[in-house]
């Protein structure tokens, strides 16, 4: 039976998410199962239902006596629960992850590459599937690198994602006028393939905004960059491992270094009221009340359809320091793993090889599909797609017609791999994160002081050594 556990939605939307699992998968015969546990929001969890019932009829006309027992979870209790498993030796059949978990989960799970070179081919075809999305999923066992392309695939990607900078049509229509009045373009008239916003136009009309708004706290101009997306911008990596992971250098944090510009430019952007902390989420973003949001996932785009509507809302390109194009922007991705247990099964011993099936068959093209189009939860992970994909003549299929910056992100020249992503975890950022939230909490016209004061050398020594406590796992 599938199940569906997914603790932000009503309790409404989730009794009728688990009783269509319940109609799919009860009465089955179930003497082989395949467990899998994945981290996904209420579209992609009902996406997943409907799939594995696809899967499962498969099986039955092939003769398999296999049902897919799935279960779901936010990202909020989604590892915390996994880890429990984990301890407990519980380890499901396939589980998620992003590319720098492999390091974390490396003795629960097994390589794939020799299901990719063999029986995945008559699944997938593989030579159409984002290079990208495959190597950012390779582990090296003897070195502890990742990222290589001659090593070992360790897990299946579902796709290529980002969290992009969008924005409320809607809301900005009302201060179209002071916008316009001080020189700027709007962004949804803006020709971004000749030009972008500079860092400082961005933050003069997030101020104009914040300044003009008639309803106070209850709109809000833009939430706080990435300071991973502004380093970038700036002109480096927030760490370098161009020495290989054993040899990773924290970014220095002085005076005109890219990480110290970063950081800068958020206290400024704080300290004038045009960035907000607190108020500038994903809850008030897709509730309308927010102009300027820089953390839209591409796997959200059938929620900010349900929320916003479609046409009332678009991506864009992050600002540039010059207002080139050259804009960054990050590059995520969701990958599944086998299980050791599964795939070493004594007692069923192909049953590892049916998770394989069922893991790398999300790079099929009729997942692609389904994925892409039906349910506007995924960008194209198959390199045929994308022209259909970006053809404005589609824009009664996908959405939204901006949806060309998500693949300019993912397989143009404007993306990057977060650094964690070639790390063991992101613990080495913790003294950065706490050092930047303070910095943020001192709100309009205390943000710069609290820039000022703190010792940032010491922020960056502590991140190095908490690197360092790592890097060799």
């Amino acid at each position: 039976m599938k199940k569906t556990k997914l603790a932000a939605i009503s309790a409404a939307m989730l009794i009728a998410a688990t009783a269509m699992g319940a109609l799919a998968g009860c009465g089955k015969d179930s003497a082989h199962t395949i467990s899998v546990f994945l981290l996904a929001n209420l579209h992609e969890s009902l996406f997943y239902d409907e799939y594995f019932d696809h899967l499962e009829e498969e099986f039955k006309a092939e003769g398999l006596n296999y049902t897919i027992d799935a279960d779901y979870e936010q990202e909020s209790n989604y590892y915390d629960r996994l880890g429990g498993m984990i301890i407990r030796d519980e380890v499901p059949d396939i589980f998620y992850v992003r590319p720098n978990e492999l390091l974390q989960y490396k003795d629960s799970i097994v390589s794939l590459q020799s299901y990719l070179d063999g029986a995945g081919r008559d699944i997938v075809e593989v030579d159409k599937v984002n290079k990208t999305a495959l190597d950012m999923y390779r582990y090296n066992p003897a070195t502890g690198e990742l990222g290589n392309p001659q090593d070992d695939i360790y897990a299946f990607p579902k796709d290529l994602s980002t969290q992009q900078l969008g924005y409320n049509k809607t809301l900005l229509t009302k201060f179209e006028k002071e916008i316009k009045a001080a020189g700027y373009e709007m962004p949804y008239e803006k020709d971004f393939s000749k030009s972008t916003y500079t860092w400082e136009d961005y933050k003069n009309i997030c101020k104009i905004i914040s300044e003009s708004s008639n309803k106070g706290p209850t709109e809000y101009a833009c939430d706080i960059p990435s300071v991973e997306v502004l380093v970038n911008s700036y002109g480096a990596p927030l760490i370098d491992l161009t020495g290989g992971r054993a040899n990773g250098k924290v970014a220095a944090i002085e005076e005109g270094t890219p990480l110290q510009q970063a950081i800068k430019y958020q206290a400024e952007l704080v300290d004038c009221g045009a960035g907000n902390y607190m108020g500038a989420t994903y809850a008030n973003f897709t509730a309308g009340r927010v102009c300027f949001y820089g953390l839209v996932g591409s796997w959200e785009v059938a929620d900010y359809n349900d929320h916003l509507g479609d046409g009332n809302w678009g991506v864009m390109p992050w600002p540039t320091v010059s207002g080139g194009t050259d804009w960054k922007g990050v590059i995520t991705s969701a990958g599944y793993v086998v299980s050791k247990s599964c795939a070493e099964d004594a007692e069923n011993p192909e049953k590892g090889d049916i998770a394989k099936r069922v893991a790398i068959s999300f790079m099929s093209s009729y997942a692609q599909n389904k994925l892409v189009k039906d349910e506007q939860i995924s960008l194209p992970l198959l390199t045929d797609m994308e022209n259909s994909y970006r053809d404005p003549s589609n824009d009664s299929i996908y959405s939204p017609k901006t949806r060309g910056v998500f693949l300019d992100v993912v397989s143009g020249d404007h993306g990057f791999l977060p650094a964690k992503y070639y790390t063991y975890d992101s613990v080495w950022m913790k003294s950065l994160d706490d050092a930047l939230e303070a910095v943020w909490k001192a709100g309009k016209g205390g943000a710069l002081t609290k820039f000022e004061q703190t010792n940032w050398t010491q922020v960056q020594q502590n991140m190095q050594q908490q690197y360092d406590g790592t890097k060799n796992k």
